[in-house]
């Protein structure tokens, strides 16, 4: 096939097989196929045809391909032969005539990326039922999920000095956190911009284990996901690979949180230059697709010594302070989360035994108390807990 932005298609060996299964029949070019999509189907996202599946994917899934809208000419003559030669192939049927076991008998269950809009689009392409319809859907499917071999998945991980797809990322919504409306209200808002297109500020929430910080940064992404957010979580120790991060997902048409969870810095951590740097410089260091949401236990960020508090002459004091403070405050957002009172805590529990058909009752409230002062003390995580253990007792 002479293709313009798809040609990895014709160095895939997968499609390769398949070509020259159809072409001539070869059992070997079949069981070389069928070997390499049973390895495929361990990521799989659709319960339909899993050839189609794959061809849409390797076309899609590459990195280094142009925006499509910049070369539909191109795009027109590819999707034509897509069609043409893979697509609209009967495989079942081929397999059938030669006596083979059909590619359709490939049935393991999907896997869950987080992207449920991701995974209709590949489901339309792949039961395109014209040259026009395929083009506009890859079209669509592209504006709106972008392309690249990490383009499946919602939630990605810095791992190893490259990024990959989280399977199956905690789905935690809004509606699940309950007592942290002014704290939703303004991450939505700024996320809500930011997705628009529209400015939208760096966020540091600040607060005690437990009391939602991290829950809300992912009901941020599960509420945008489907506009094109994505979200990157960078663990402490590879802040210094913040740098290579960035630059992997600078000038891409799609959002991107970079997610830090419990951030602190030692006073000669070198990590908290790269995110000085980072929070500084926006418009050079960074496009205008990345925003850097991060979780803290503590408001300064940087841990104070018993020297800089007591010790050593004021001016060295007064720039440590001064330096500490600078830090969060170039986040253009502070969220502080508060431990919840007893009331709150109860009323937490409350909520979520009611979401599934549970009323309160003294008992449980009792057992509510008791078990915050066996374990964690007030915050959401223990309600959480106290209603997972109250919930399996009652099977």
């Amino acid at each position: 096939m002479n293709l313009f932005i798809f040609n990895n298609l014709n160095r895939d060996k997968t499609i390769k097989n398949l070509l020259k299964f159809k072409e001539d029949g070869s059992a070997d070019a079949y069981y070389k196929a069928a070997r390499r999509l049973i390895a495929f189907s361990e990521r799989r996202l659709s319960r339909g045809d899993i050839v189609r599946e794959y061809i849409v994917r390797a076309s899609l899934e590459q990195d280094g391909l142009p925006e499509l809208e910049t070369v539909r000419a191109f795009l027109r003559q590819d999707t034509m032969l897509i069609f043409d030669e893979l697509l609209r192939a009967d495989w079942d049927g081929l397999c059938a005539e030669r006596g083979l076991v059909p590619f359709s008998k490939i049935d393991i269950p999907p896997v869950h990326t987080g992207l449920g809009g991701y995974t209709r689009s590949i489901e339309s392409m792949m039961n395109s039922s014209s040259r026009e319809a395929l083009m506009g859907a890859m079209l669509a499917h592209a504006e709106i999920f972008g392309t690249g071999k990490n383009s499946a998945y919602a939630a990605l991980k810095w791992e190893n000095g490259a990024l990959r797809g989280i399977l199956n990322a905690d789905p935690i919504i809004f509606d699940d956190l309950v007592g942290l409306e002014h704290q939703k209200k303004v991450l939505i808002a700024n996320t809500e911009s930011f997705v628009s297109g529209f400015p939208a500020n760096d966020v540091l929430l600040t607060g005690s284990s437990g009391t939602g910080k991290s829950s809300c940064v992912k009901a941020c992404l599960n509420m945008f996901k489907d506009r094109g957010l994505k979200l990157i979580e960078l663990k402490k120790p590879d802040i210094g690979d913040l740098g290579k991060v960035l630059s992997g997902i600078n000038n891409s048409m799609l959002k991107y949180i970079v997610f830090i969870d419990d951030l602190s810095f030692e006073p000669d951590d070198p990590g908290y230059k790269v995110l000085k740097v980072a929070l500084d410089g926006q418009a050079e260091s960074r496009g205008g697709n990345i925003l850097i949401y991060a979780t803290s236990n503590r408001r300064r960020l940087i841990k104070e010594t018993w020297s800089d508090r007591d010790g050593g002459d004021e001016i060295h004091r007064s720039e440590a302070i001064s330096e500490r403070k600078s830090l969060a405050e170039r986040f253009g957002i502070n969220l502080s989360f508060l431990t919840p009172t007893q009331k709150e805590y109860l009323n937490i529990v409350e909520d979520m035994l009611r979401r599934r058909g549970i009323s309160m009752t003294e008992e449980i409230r009792s057992q509510a108390l008791t078990w915050q002062i066996q374990y964690n003390g007030f915050s959401g995580r223990t309600a959480s807990q106290f209603v997972v253990n109250f919930l399996s007792g009652q099977k």
